[in-house]
């Protein structure tokens, strides 16, 4: 069954307070897992709202809150350190961010958490997608992303592409502008969508036109819900109407 995984990134804005309510609101939606991103210890150099980093006890609270809505709550990390810092949180599941899919050390370290690990591919090509199969085989998922907002970037066959050429599962990971293309994707079969949130309309987020506006979310979860219905079964009944 189709997962869907509201992304909170650092959209956040550096402020406990709206990272809390960000997974309040999350918690009473459609929504089955939540992550929250941690990045490397000097993206936090306090020069943007939010480049202020958490503390490790609000990270407790807002992964209590969401499990305690019976949702998954996952960690998105990129470097190994990090991963270390945040074990102790127990996470459901962790995403690795697109740069660490070449730090091997760090998945291996993720694999051996016992959580499942989602291996996001926005930075790589084929050649290293395979190879990183090849040593953690079903051990990790993919998610197929394009780092690009257009369209045109999209390339939503590549789900397929690497579901066969891995034989790992393939997630697919919004990073377009135009929201229908979740919709689109469902064709080609992924495990779960990741796709980033936001709070308000009227303000620049780090992770912003490829963001769905939370009071929009549950709405958009039920419309690729109906339009995953048209797909079927693939076998071709007789009808009489």
């Amino acid at each position: 069954m189709l997962k869907f995984v509201s992304e909170i990134g650092v959209n956040h804005l550096g402020s406990e307070e709206i990272a809390t309510r960000y997974c309040d609101f999350l918690a009473s939606t459609q929504t089955d897992a939540i992550t929250m991103q941690i990045r490397e210890s000097d993206f936090y150099d306090g020069s943007t709202p939010w480049k202020n980093g958490l503390t490790k006890e609000c990270y407790l609270k807002c992964a209590e809150i969401v499990r305690d809505s019976g949702k998954g709550f996952g960690l998105a990390v990129g470097d190994l350190d990090t991963a270390k810092y945040y074990k102790s949180l127990k996470p459901d599941f962790w995403k690795v961010l697109s740069w660490g899919i070449k730090d091997l050390s760090l998945i291996k370290f993720l694999v051996k958490s016992d959580s499942p690990v989602f291996v996001s591919t926005g930075m790589s090509g084929m050649d290293e997608i395979i190879s990183v199969a090849k040593k953690f085989g079903n051990k990790i998922s993919f998610i197929h992303t394009q780092l690009s907002s257009e369209i045109d970037d999209v390339n939503l066959s590549a789900i397929a592409t690497i579901r066969e050429a891995t034989s790992c599962q393939v997630s697919f990971g919004l990073h377009c502008d135009n929201f229908d293309v979740m919709g689109v994707s469902v064709i080609f079969k992924p495990v779960s969508l990741f796709f980033y949130v936001k709070e308000k309309v009227d303000f620049v987020y780090p992770d912003d036109s490829y963001a769905i506006l939370l009071s929009n979310l549950d709405s958009t979860i039920r419309k690729i819900n109906i339009l995953a219905k048209s797909i079927g079964n693939g076998k071709k009944n007789s009808f009489v109407p």
